[in-house]
C-alpha cells in the first residue's frame, strides 16, 4: 500500500500545489484587471462631473466599484491637488494600510472646450489634464482568498489520497472552466464590450466574482450611455452656440446697412436744406428726408415687433377705423412705386368696408399690409398687383380677409416654409438683387398669429403669388359717421412732456388738428398739478416717464384730488404692462410715441368733448 499510495501523494501534492498556484495567480490577475477596469471608466466618468461641478453624478459608478471587495476608496482631486470627491467602504478603518496600494490615472477632456467656438477656429485645441483619480486597492482580500484557497487545496489533497483521479477530475471540471469564462468576460470588458453578461457557476469566490463581474459590466455600460448621451448634448449644443453666433454676426452685419442707408439719406437731405435752396428743392431735399426716416422708423419697427413676438409680449389696441382710412397714405405710397416699375396696381374694397368702421388694431393691420404689397412690388418686374379686402361673415364670427396677387417671380412650393423664417430669401444671390433684410413674411406670419389669424401662400393663376390673410374681427362691422365738429372747438390741452422736442412736436400737431386749441405745457407731474389747479382743461396728454414725478404718481393724485379730465397717457413704452398700468392709475387711454397726426386727430375726436365722464375699455 505504501508503495501504490507514494505515488498518489506525490501526484496528490504536485496537483494541488498547481492548482493552489495557478488559482493565486488568476485570481490576483483577475483582481488587477477588474481594478484597471474600474479606474478607466471612473476616469470616463468623471469627464463630465468634473465641468459640470455636479459630483454626485459620480455615485452610481463609484458605488458599483466599491462593491468590488478589493476596492477600499476611491478619490478625484483637480488640476491643483484638491479633493473634489471621496468615498470609502464601510469596512475601510478595518483594513491594515500596509495591504492598501494606490492607483492613479490622469483625467484628460474627450470634447472640446466651448470657449473657442465663437471664433469658429478649426485648429484642435490644446488638451491639458483636468483631474486626477485615485484608487485604492487592498490586498487584504487576496489574501484572504489565497488562505481559503490553501485550505481548499489541501481538502482537495486528501480527496486524492482518498479518491485519486476522481477527485483530480472533478476539480479539473468544474473550477477550470469557470476561470477560463471569467478570464475571457473580463478580457471583454477591458476591450469595452459592457453588453455581454457571464453565466453564475455556483459555488465560492468564484460565482462571487462572476457575480460582481456581472454588476460592474451593468454599471459600466449605464455610465457608458450616459457619458454617451451626455457627449451627444455638449456636441449640440455646441452646434447650437456656433449656429447662434454665425447668426448673430450676419444679422448684425445686415442690420448695420440697413440703418445706415435711410439714416445717411435723411442726415445728408438735411444737411442740404440747411444750405440756401430754391423752393423746388427745399421740398424736394424735405419729402426725401421724410422718406429716410420713415424707411428707418419702419424698419426699427420691424425689429422691434419680432423681439416683442419671441418675448411673446407685442401690444395689441384695437379700435374702431373705417379700413381704406387706415391704408389711405400706404396705398398711395405703393401706387408711386408701383408707377416706377410700371407695374398696374390695383386695390380693391367690398362695400361694407368702404361703407363702415371695423374693429382691429389698426397699427399692425397696416404692417401686415405693407410687408405683403412690399414684397410683392419689390418682386414683381413685369404684370400687375392686386390687392383685395373683403369681409367674410360666419355665424359666430367674422373675418378681415387680406388677399395680395402678383405676377413675380413667385415661390417655389419647397422654399414655403424658408421664407418664413427671419433673414431668410429664397436665394442668398437675392440679398444682392433685392434689399431688405428679410422679415417680412416673418413679421406678417407673428402678426398673423397673435391676431388670432393665418397667412398662406399659394400659387398664382397667371404666375408669381398669392398671399391669403385670415384677421377675426373682434366687432362686427358698424356705421362710419362720426361727428368731427370738435376740430373746430377751443379745446384747452395740457401737455406734460419733459422732452422740449416732444413738447414742441405735440404741440404743433394739436394747433394742425385743431386750430382753435389752447395748448398749455408742463415739464413734470408737480408743474402739471399746479396747471390743473389754476386752469380747467378739456385733455391731458400725459408722458409716463418725467424727473420729479413721473406720470403715473401725477394721474393717481389728480384723480384723488377729484379731477375728471380725459388722461391719455403718451409713451414710447407700449407693452402690455405699462397699458394696465395707465388704466388702473385712473388715464382714459393710451397713445404711443412716436405720434402721428391721424392718430393724435383721433384722440381729439374721442376724448375732446368727453369731459371726463367715461373710462376706455379699450381690448388690448
Amino acid at each position: 500500500m505504501l508503495v501504490a499510495t507514494i505515488p498518489v501523494v506525490l501526484a496528490a501534492i504536485l496537483i494541488t500545489s498547481y492548482h493552489m498556484m495557478q488559482r493565486w495567480e488568476e485570481l490576483q490577475r483577475e483582481t488587477d484587471s477588474l481594478a484597471n477596469i474600474a479606474l478607466e471608466h471612473l476616469v470616463a466618468g468623471a469627464e463630465y462631473p468634473i465641468f459640470s461641478g455636479n459630483y454626485q453624478l459620480l455615485n452610481p459608478v463609484v458605488m458599483a466599484v466599491l462593491k468590488q471587495p478589493s476596492i477600499a476608496a476611491v478619490e478625484i482631486l483637480d488640476m491643483s491637488g484638491k479633493r473634489l470627491y471621496f468615498q470609502q467602504t464601510e469596512r475601510y478603518e478595518e483594513i491594515p494600510r500596509k495591504d492598501v496600494r494606490t492607483l492613479t490615472r490622469e483625467i484628460f477632456p474627450e470634447i472640446p472646450a466651448l470657449d473657442s467656438l465663437s471664433e469658429f477656429d478649426s485648429q484642435q485645441p490644446e488638451v491639458h489634464r483636468i483631474g486626477l483619480v485615485k484608487m485604492e486597492v487592498a490586498d487584504t482580500f487576496i489574501r484572504q482568498r489565497q488562505d481559503a484557497i490553501m485550505y481548499q487545496s489541501m481538502v482537495a489533497g486528501l480527496g486524492f489520497v482518498l479518491v485519486s483521479m476522481l477527485v483530480a477530475g472533478g476539480i479539473s471540471t468544474t473550477i477550470i472552466p469557470p476561470l477560463e469564462r471569467l478570464t475571457g468576460f473580463i478580457g471583454q470588458l477591458a476591450s469595452g464590450n459592457v453588453k455581454q453578461r457571464i453565466t453564475i457557476d455556483s459555488g465560492a469566490e468564484i460565482g462571487n466574482l462572476q457575480d460582481s463581474a456581472n454588476r460592474l459590466a451593468e454599471s459600466l455600460q449605464h455610465a457608458q450611455e450616459a457619458h454617451r448621451r451626455y457627449t451627444a448634448e455638449l456636441r449640440e449644443e455646441q452646434h447650437k452656440s456656433q449656429q447662434a453666433s454665425q447668426a448673430k454676426s450676419e444679422f448684425l452685419a445686415m442690420m448695420s446697412h440697413e440703418l445706415r442707408t435711410p439714416l445717411n439719406g435723411a442726415v445728408g437731405m438735411l444737411q442740404l436744406i440747411a444750405l440756401d435752396n430754391e423752393a423746388e428743392e427745399f421740398y424736394e431735399y424735405k419729402s426725401m428726408a421724410e422718406q429716410s426716416l420713415t424707411n428707418l422708423a419702419q424698419l426699427l419697427e420691424d425689429v422691434l415687433v419680432v423681439v416683442d413676438t419671441e418675448k411673446n409680449n407685442l401690444p395689441v389696441v384695437f379700435a374702431e377705423h373705417p379700413l381704406p382710412e387706415i391704408l389711405a397714405t400706404l396705398m398711395h405710397e405703393f401706387s408711386l412705386r408701383a408707377l416706377e416699375k410700371r407695374l398696374s396696381f390695383v386695390v380693391e374694397y367690398d362695400d361694407i368696408l368702404s361703407q363702415g368702421k371695423i374693429r382691429v388694431d389698426p397699427s399692425l393691420v397696416r404692417q401686415i399690409v405693407r410687408h405683403i404689397i412690399d414684397n410683392a412690388i419689390k418682386f414683381t418686374e413685369q404684370g400687375y398687383v392686386v390687392a383685395l379686402f373683403s369681409i367674410h361673415q360666419q355665424p359666430t364670427s367674422h373675418w378681415l380677409r387680406i388677399q395680395v396677387k402678383d405676377t413675380g417671380i413667385g415661390i417655389p412650393p419647397d422654399k414655403r416654409h424658408k421664407v418664413m423664417e427671419a433673414f431668410s430669401q429664397i436665394s442668398s444671390s437675392f440679398s444682392r438683387q433685392y434689399d431688405g433684410i428679410g422679415l417680412g413674411l416673418t413679421i406678417s406670419q407673428h402678426i398673423s398669429h397673435i391676431l388670432g389669424g393665418s397667412i398662406q401662400l399659394r400659387d398664382n393663376d397667371g404666375g408669381g403669388t398669392q398671399v391669403l390673410i385670415n384677421l377675426p374681427i373682434k366687432r362686427s362691422v358698424v356705421s362710419g359717421n362720426q361727428d368731427t365738429d370738435v376740430l373746430g372747438m377751443a379745446l384747452a390741452v395740457l401737455v406734460v412732456e419733459d422732452n422740449v422736442v416732444n413738447l414742441k412736436v405735440a404741440e404743433k400737431m394739436i394747433l394742425k388738428a385743431c386750430p382753435g386749441a389752447n395748448v398749455v405745457a408742463a415739464e413734470n407731474g408737480e408743474r402739471c398739478l399746479e396747471c390743473v389747479a389754476e386752469q380747467d382743461f378739456d385733455l391731458i396728454l400725459m408722458d409716463c416717464q418725467m424727473p420729479v414725478l413721473d406720470g403715473f404718481e401725477t394721474t393717481r393724485r389728480l384723480r384723488a384730488n377729484g379731477v375728471t379730465t380725459p388722461i391719455v397717457a403718451c409713451t414710447a413704452n407700449g407693452s402690455d404692462l405699462v397699458f394696465r398700468r395707465c388704466i388702473g392709475v385712473g388715464m382714459n387711454d393710451y397713445l404711443g410715441k412716436p405720434l402721428s397726426l391721424a392718430s393724435l386727430q383721433a384722440t381729439l375726436l374721442k376724448w375732446g368733448r368727453k369731459g371726463g365722464t367715461e373710462v376706455s375699455t379699450t381690448d388690448r
